[in-house]
C-alpha cells in the first residue's frame, strides 16, 4: 500500500428506508488518519452527505476543528458546537432531513437546530 491510500478518505453509503419507502442515501465520509488537531481549521475531519432518491444533493455536513458546516443548496450555515455523530445518530439526522418539507435557509435552519441538539445529548 502506498503513502498515498495511506491517507484516503473512506466512505460508507447507505440507503435510507422509512417502513419499506425509499427516501434517499446517506454517505458517510473519514479521514481515518487525519488528526484534527494537527490540521488547520479548513480541513474537514468527517463530512456526511445526503442524497435524495433520486441522489440529488439535499445536505451536506461537515465537521471542522471546532465547528460544523451545514450546507442545502446554495446555503450555509454553521453550528458552533463540536462534536461527532455516530452511524446512529448520522441515519436518524438523515431520516429527518429527508422527510423535511423545507428547503434552502429554512432547510440549514432545521438541520443546524437538529444536529446541535443531537450533540448536546
Amino acid at each position: 500500500m502506498s503513502d498515498l491510500c495511506w491517507s484516503h478518505p473512506q466512505r460508507t453509503r447507505r440507503s435510507v428506508n422509512v417502513h419499506d419507502r425509499h427516501l434517499g442515501y446517506l454517505t458517510l465520509v473519514s479521514y481515518p488518519n487525519r488528526d484534527i488537531t494537527a490540521h488547520s481549521d479548513g480541513s474537514p475531519f468527517r463530512e456526511l452527505v445526503i442524497a435524495d432518491a433520486k441522489e440529488r444533493h439535499v445536505a451536506l455536513l461537515q465537521r471542522f476543528k471546532e465547528h460544523w458546516l451545514v450546507q442545502c443548496g446554495e446555503h450555509y450555515g454553521t453550528i458552533e458546537t463540536g462534536g461527532i455523530l455516530n452511524q446512529s445518530q448520522a441515519l436518524e439526522l438523515a431520516l429527518f432531513t429527508l422527510q423535511e418539507p423545507y428547503i434552502g435557509d429554512l432547510l440549514v435552519e432545521a438541520v443546524t437546530k437538529k444536529v446541535d441538539a443531537m450533540l448536546e445529548r
